[in-house]
């Protein structure tokens, strides 16, 4: 199955000229939703653009009135990573970007294992106006080290150097060979970084799970907190421990 985004679907989910966007199955849906619930307090949780692999998730979601597109796939499970499945999960993640960037606007693409803590409207509107080509969050422990940045969290300008850099001409055979080797983020640090202007978020604000589950300091300033550095459902685990499951009991049922 395809995927095809329209500006029809982009529209309702404009933040200036940046479109939010993540990606879930049905067997992720719970951490989409939770994801979804932290950004409600900002008014924002209806602008993300969804989209549902399989129809059971896009039912899910359209019920509860989020703006979601369906890919009508058959993949419908978590699917942890690194394993089988989550190869095709993070192309699909590069086909997103590109159909978006498509369509000359920027993208914020969201994890589903991040908690939204304060409004991050403020930094999409200046990376809006930046001229930085990505700003993405850092996967280090250390704000100077860059080598591995983090494509759960990214901000990426609409330009001709862009849509080329994933462009599915200039994208399959790379792709091949990050395949249950980090997969996009992979595909970011080795054919993306070295060929574009990129600001790192800083780890204070923007922290990865290794940062966030060993520094108290960040855990009043951080603007999110995003949940990996842990396999499959330790990520619920952790998200309970520090106070972040945010879905009730009842929403959990949905």
């Amino acid at each position: 199955m395809s995927l095809h985004i329209t500006n029809n679907d982009i529209v309702p989910c404009l933040l200036g000229d940046t479109v939010i966007t993540t990606l879930t199955t049905h067997g992720y849906l719970l951490y989409t939703l939770n994801m979804l619930k932290s950004l409600q307090p900002f008014g924002l949780d209806k602008k993300v653009l969804i989209i549902a692999m399989d129809s059971k998730a896009y039912l899910v979601l359209t019920r509860l009135g989020y703006h979601t597109v369906c890919m009508n796939h058959t993949m419908h499970s978590f699917y942890p990573w690194n394993s089988k499945g989550y190869d095709t999960v993070c192309y699909f993640k590069l086909e997103l970007i590109y159909q978006i960037l498509s369509l000359n606007k920027h993208v914020l693409l969201v994890d589903g294992d991040i908690v939204f803590q304060q409004d991050p409207s403020g930094d999409i509107a200046e990376w809006n106006e930046s001229t930085e080509d990505v700003w993405i969050q850092n996967d280090s422990l250390d704000d100077d080290d860059i080598r591995n940045m983090c494509t759960g969290y990214m901000f990426i300008r609409s330009n001709e150097k862009m849509i080329d850099l994933y462009h599915v001409e200039n994208r399959d055979e790379k792709y091949a060979t990050c395949a249950l080797r980090n997969n996009d983020q992979t595909y970011f640090n080795d054919y993306v970084k070295p060929f574009s202007s990129m600001a790192a978020l800083p780890l204070r604000l923007y922290p990865n799970g290794n940062v966030f589950y060993n520094a108290e300091d960040v855990r009043e300033t951080a603007i999110l907190v995003h949940f990996n550095w842990v396999k499959g459902h330790e990520k619920l685990v952790k998200m309970k421990k520090y106070g972040m499951w945010l879905l009730t009991p009842e929403e959990e049922s949905t």
